[in-house]
């Protein structure tokens, strides 16, 4: 007596099994050494071919070991316990229980992780223990382990360790994996970054060929009267699927149980009809009540178990059903619908498996399925509920885009394709009338704001931010010149007033006689011996200049003729000698010193390293010191009756002069130390702006034709110092700033014939001094120019003729202060023309702000006024107007309308 099996997996004797190719490959592949894999959708056979396989193998003397993934562990199961799981199912899958004390050999491990573990237990355990068998490990319903929550790909790569392992250590040519479950080889591994599961040999399960099922028939033929019609009937609806055709085999089977005497007689050329009505009678109708075991249910269920995915799939099926050719391609759906079993690939294009599938899941399943998934169920519902005349329940927009994409390529019901299309046409309306409301508020706003901006409205501009601003902008430009940012400005404009301003003639009341390298190497030493210079002096004194100034230090004697020098000194009472006072200090000559015929020669230097103030005079330990200029002059104009007379506490009056010491904040500078007496050097030039003649020339008597004609050095003051550049003795000055060449640095004896000159020259020519602005006056100043500024951009408003306005005022205030420096004045540049370019630019922006709040305003009230009579275009302007309007303006859009319903009781 034959049973045919319904589920489940057949016995390896089992009469009824069905050996197909996959049998033959799988046992041929296994014996050869290689990994294998059996992925096919479920109840295909893979459970009775893992069995029979593996009785075939014992066979032969192989040694066989089957992991049954579904009792290891799934969704909750720990890394821990998964692993451990692995390794016992192994331990007793190779009956190690007396070879191994399992839970001693995982804790002594404990200190490795639990991939590691599997991968010794393989090695020491398995391999080692079967030193000269053939292993083989099959793992049945492998996608159980797509459902655990923790990383598994690290197992996988375990097992392509143990395949590659092979070309190291020949032992593991002895173990073979074959893997049997519902998945696709691309799910085995999640981790994209990571190579595919790729080693193995894949085995194809196919359902049941007419030449393969004799033994199916061979069980019917007591029972039947024509078994291989039957079968071949049967075969016809099943396509060979193992599961069903052994059904329906069990089900002529008992057919035939139930009729006397146990011998089912069919009509010749009924067989195809009986077969027929047996399958829609026990199969096919109401199917979901005789789907026992669960068939059926399990591929409905993997369908709509796919989430988000099942739509698509509903889809293609749907377009299958329907004749549509569709290529197999790689995507998640098709390879579901492939696991599913429910679809086959023949010929690289999807078909239906078999015509119970098909006529199971046909379209009227199909579209109760995706009525279930429609997206747009609640509207659906209630456009329904509404007898299809609520139209608020119609689809628009972005849900209606999402439901015409959801709707592509499947068949839906006729109130399905009616609430679409009554959706799109409502949309269409819609469409149609926001064009026109669209076409209108374009209209209505482009005419509002060109009324708007030809009407006048710059009279009802506020007047007072001209002096708003005009305040505002000098005393921002006052704090900024206080902080000192402005300074260095200042002192370049200034530097480029010397530069320009014309040449003046030479002094002739002074001449200098330079040192420089040629006279040094003449000589042959620095410091000048002190013979040479006592030569030099006595040569002067022939002339009977009127002083005579040694800008040389001569602190120490400096033979030969330190005597004779000194002796010089004591004879000479218009010579005056040197100084350093300040910071490193170095003495005057002693018998000069004595005779208080010394004068210091301290430079003070800017912030920027320039030489722009004299220092005349300063207080150290409760004696005064003059400088080296100071007294030069002094000694000339006491010649002519001319002495200091004080006019108050800190001015003095020197001739037609008057000096003022230099306070902190005066011209340019901002909080300077005015320590001693300083006063602003008024330079007239460099050293060809003045009488020169070399030391050797002097010493060979070689004097120039223009000081011969001028009574030589009689009456003059004499200047004796350095120009030689490798002693150091120079100095930046203004007009050391040049924008296209190297700076030129001036010499210490220059620097104090300039001062000299300057305090002649002002006693006697009355030379102007530079003079500055008090702090009070120069505020003004700025706020006259910022004053200017505001002016000029509420007159002439256009941003061009704003800006060629302000460049003309610029250069009036630059031509205004370079004639006030012609006259002795240094008054303030840059903060006036901050302050008239600030103010301009503030004054534009603010009344540039005024005019577009105002013409807002004016636009909201032209918009108003038409919303009575087009409320949609009105609306839809002020959006736009929003969208083109600042933020702060959006508050006042928004108050516009609101306030016109009110007044038209809208």
């Amino acid at each position: 007596m034959t049973n045919y099996q319904v589920g489940g997996s057949l016995r390896h004797d089992d009469p009824t099994y069905v050996v197909r190719q996959a049998d033959a490959q799988l046992y041929q592949a296994v014996k050869a050494g290689e990994f294998c894999h059996v992925l096919s959708p479920r109840q295909m056979g893979k459970s009775s071919l893992l069995v029979r396989t593996k009785y075939r193998l014992e066979a032969e003397g192989f040694r066989c070991g089957v992991l049954d993934m579904t009792t290891i562990g799934g969704e909750y199961t720990t890394p821990v316990q998964w692993y451990k799981g692995v390794v016992t199912q192994l331990w007793l899958a190779f009956n190690l229980r007396e070879k191994i004390h399992l839970k001693s050999w995982w804790k002594e491990r404990d200190d490795i992780s639990f991939l590691q573990r599997c991968s010794q237990f393989i090695e020491e355990a398995l391999l080692g223990q079967f030193s000269s068998e053939r292993l083989v490990i099959f793992m049945d319903e492998i996608d159980r382990i797509l459902s655990i929550n923790f990383p598994i790909d690290d197992f996988w790569a375990l097992i392509r360790f143990c395949y590659n392992q092979r070309a190291i250590n020949p032992d593991y040519n002895r173990i073979v994996f074959a893997f049997f479950g519902v998945a696709a080889p691309s799910d085995l591994i999640r981790d994209r970054s990571r190579t595919s599961f790729n080693i193995g040999q894949a085995i194809e399960m196919q359902g049941f060929k007419l030449a393969e099922v004799q033994p199916l028939i061979q069980g019917l033929a007591e029972k039947i009267n024509s078994p291989e019609i039957i079968v071949k009937a049967i075969l016809a609806w099943t396509s060979g699927q193992p599961f069903l055709t052994q059904k329906l085999c069990n089900l002529v089977w008992k057919a035939a149980e139930n009729t006397e005497p146990e011998r089912l007689v069919i009509p010749p050329d009924q067989e195809y009809k009986w077969v027929e009505n047996l399958v829609r009678s026990r199969i096919i109708n109401n199917w979901a009540s005789q789907d026992d075991p669960e068939h059926l249910r399990t591929i409905q269920n993997r369908i709509q178990g796919n989430g988000q995915r099942t739509g698509r799939m509903l889809g293609i099926y749907q377009q299958v059903l329907q004749g549509v050719e569709i290529e197999v391609d790689d995507s998640r759906e098709v390879t579901e619908l492939l696991l599913s079993g429910l679809l086959v690939k023949k010929q690289g294009i999807l078909q239906v498996k078999n015509r119970i599938y098909e006529q199971v899941f046909n379209q009227t399943w199909v579209t109760k399925q995706l009525v279930s998934l429609r997206p747009y169920a609640d509207a659906f519902n209630a456009w329904i509920a509404s007898k299809k005349q609520n139209q608020s329940h119609l689809l628009q927009g972005e849900a209606l885009r999402e439901a015409l994409s959801w709707s592509q390529g499947k068949s839906l019901s006729d109130l399905d394709y009616q609430f679409l299309a009554a959706s799109q046409e409502l949309n269409r309306r819609d469409i149609q009338n926001a064009l026109k409301a669209i076409e209108k508020a374009n209209s209505l706003l482009s005419s509002a704001t060109k009324k708007a901006k030809t009407e006048p409205i710059r009279h009802r501009l506020w007047r007072g931010w001209i002096g708003v601003i005009s305040l505002s902008t000098t005393t921002l430009v006052i704090l900024l010149r206080l902080t000192g940012l402005l300074q260095g400005l200042e002192w370049d404009v200034l530097d480029q007033f010397f530069q320009v301003r014309p040449l003046e003639p030479p002094d002739p009341r002074i001449v200098i006689v330079t040192i420089d390298e040629n006279d040094i190497t003449q000589v042959g030493q620095w410091p000048l011996p002190d013979a040479v210079l006592a030569e030099a002096i006595t040569r002067l004194k022939v002339d009977n200049p009127r002083v005579i100034g040694l800008d040389v230090y001569r602190d120490l004697p400096v033979e030969p003729g330190h005597q004779t020098l000194v002796n010089l000194f004591q004879s000479t009472p218009n010579l005056i000698g040197a100084e350093k006072v300040v910071g490193n200090s170095v003495n005057p000559p002693p018998s000069l010193n004595q005779l208080r015929q010394v004068g210091f020669v301290d430079m003070v230097l800017d912030a920027d390293g320039k030489v722009r103030r004299g220092l005349i005079s300063v207080q150290l330990a409760d004696q005064l010191h003059l400088s080296f200029s100071l007294k030069l002059a002094l000694q000339y104009l006491e010649a002519q009756g001319i002495k200091f007379q004080a006019k108050d506490q800190h001015r003095w009056q020197l001739g037609k002069a008057i000096l003022s010491p230099l306070e902190q904040n005066d011209g340019g500078y901002v909080r300077v130390n005015t320590g001693g007496y300083q006063i602003l050097l008024n330079y007239r030039g460099g050293l060809e702006n003045f009488y020169t003649l070399s030391l050797t020339d002097l010493l060979e008597n070689r004097i120039p034709a223009e000081l011969k004609d001028e009574n030589g050095f009689t009456g003059r003051i004499i200047l004796i110092g350095a120009i030689a550049t490798s002693l150091k003795d120079f100095f930046y000055t203004p007009y050391s700033g040049h924008l296209y060449r190297t700076p030129q640095e001036m010499a210490g004896v220059t620097i104090h014939a300039n001062l000299t000159s300057q305090i002649l020259s002002a006693a006697l020519d009355n030379r102007p001094l530079i003079r500055t602005w008090s702090e009070f006056q120069e505020g003004l100043w700025v706020l006259v120019w910022s004053l200017i500024g505001t002016v000029l951009s509420w007159r002439l408003q256009s941003p061009q003729r704003v800006a060629l306005g302000i460049a003309i005022a610029g250069l009036v205030l630059v031509s205004v202060a370079y004639n006030a420096f012609l006259q002795g004045w240094w008054i303030p540049v840059i903060p006036p023309i901050l302050g008239l370019i600030l103010s301009a630019i503030a004054l534009s922006w603010v009344t540039s702000k005024q005019i577009e709040k105002l013409q807002l305003r004016r636009i909201l009230e032209l918009l108003a006024q038409d919303y009575p009579t087009s409320p949609a275009a009105v609306r839809i302007a002020l959006e736009y107007l929003k969208k083109s309007e600042r933020e702060s303006n959006h508050a006042l859009i928004e108050e516009c309308l609101p306030n016109r319903e009110q007044e038209t009781g809208v």
